[in-house]
């Protein structure tokens, strides 16, 4: 077997070798939000933070004339207002480790080897880090789910139906995760997930935390206060956000709709554009919704093309996709497997970005195109995946949150 030092040498040589462009940048399928809002490479400009011109008032200056007024007075400049809000990327790294023996094989073997061993690993870290970023993306700051009920003798919780996506879980066993009160968010206990049920909604975990109850947050270990605000709490929003307040400024608060404890009809989809209509919506959207929403707002879809035609004279019902046209323009329905059961997130595309120092990438900040780390304490080396970002609307008014869906 060759030396470590040389081991790593040879295999950072042979990643060059396979991957000149460095890794593809794969997206999962799923993972509808990385599709439809792209990566913005921005450069600092306040420390760690990034910082974007909004319009959050429009100007005002007008003066109104009769024709044959004459040199008419001019009315007063009333300017309107722009502002720099100041976004501040959050950071994830993900570790996967390789024995000696296997990296000995690779770096001896050649190129197939080496593909061989490596293209699984290197596949799998992508996958892993884009489906938390999806979850943060969507999520950050709000916590996976809300406990409905604990079961300490399995041990095991149970993930109301609200608050329950199944992308979220779907995958999970060996993580590790954070249960906090949500009154002062104080964490409860650290524990990792054994089994997932994902048609139960329960969540097998590896010891009993002490004084769980219902109606505790979960969040990712380590995460809370340190995730990017996602789409949710950004919709969401009625106070201050990246140095604006919604209070003050119109535009900078979203059109919210509750679904009345029911489930999401086509109806209520178009209440809840119209009051982002309302608002200034003028463009195409896009509404992503559970699984199950799906299923719901597809069954009252079918019901209104045998009743009632003139509701859906320009409709267009695909395998992946429900498209619309309501006073903006065209609304797209889109399931998505990490969105909760309670929501559904209208957003308009055009509007948003994800910004940061670096999406997604195996080049760790400080080691240049080093790939693989010697370990100091094991027999192996270790590859990192990395990155910097947090997503952001530019003006939220043009997007709407759709709450309170109880799926049937």
């Amino acid at each position: 077997m060759a030396s470590a030092p040389e081991t790593v040498t040879t295999l950072n040589g042979l990643f060059k070798e396979q991957y000149p462009e460095g890794m593809p940048d794969l997206v999962p399928n799923g993972c509808k939000i990385q599709q439809a809002v792209p990566f913005v490479s921005k450069s600092l400009e306040l420390g760690d933070v990034y910082a974007f011109p909004v319009r959050l008032a429009y100007p005002n200056g007008f003066t109104h004339a009769a024709s044959g007024d004459g040199a008419f007075s001019l009315k007063d400049s009333k300017n309107g207002t722009l502002k720099k809000v100041s976004v501040q990327g959050s950071q994830i790294l993900l570790r996967e480790q390789v024995d000696y023996e296997s990296a000995a094989k690779a770096a001896k073997g050649g190129k197939k080897a080496f593909m061989d061993i490596t293209q699984v690993i290197f596949q799998g870290m992508q996958k892993s880090m884009r489906k938390r970023l999806e979850v943060e993306a969507l999520y950050g700051a709000q916590g996976l789910g809300v406990i409905e009920t604990y079961t300490a003798g399995d041990p095991s919780i149970v993930i109301s139906a609200a608050t329950f996506a199944p992308g979220i879980w779907a995958g999970m066993e060996g993580c590790v995760i954070d249960i906090q009160t949500v009154a002062t968010s104080t964490v409860r206990g650290s524990v990792s997930i054994v089994s997932v049920d994902i048609e139960n909604r329960k969540i097998t975990l590896s010891a009993t935390v002490t004084n769980t109850a219902a109606l505790d947050h979960i969040y990712f270990e380590g995460a809370f206060g340190k995730e990017m605000t996602g789409i949710v709490g950004i919709l969401a929003n009625s106070g201050t956000l990246f140095g604006v307040s919604a209070a003050s400024y119109s535009l900078w608060k979203s059109a919210t709709y509750s679904a009345g404890a029911a489930a999401l009809t086509f109806a209520k989809i178009r209440k809840a554009v119209s009051l982002a209509v309302s608002k200034g919506l003028d463009e195409d959207c896009t509404l992503y919704v559970n699984p199950n929403t799906w299923d719901n707002v597809m069954d009252d879809v079918s019901a209104l093309r045998r009743t009632d035609k003139s509701e859906i004279k320009k409709l267009s019902i695909g395998a992946e996709e429900i498209e619309f046209f309501s006073q903006n323009g065209k609304i797209t329905i889109v399931p998505s497997i990490y969105v909760k059961g309670g929501h559904a997130v209208g957003m308009c595309d055009p509007y948003w970005k994800r910004v940061g120092a670096a999406d997604v990438t195996f080049n760790t900040p400080g080691y240049g195109d080093q790939i693989f780390f010697q370990l100091t304490d094991k027999a192996g080396v270790e590859l990192r995946c990395y990155t910097h970002q947090a997503i952001f609307s530019e003006a939220p008014a043009k997007n709407f949150l759709i709450s309170s869906i109880v799926n049937s």
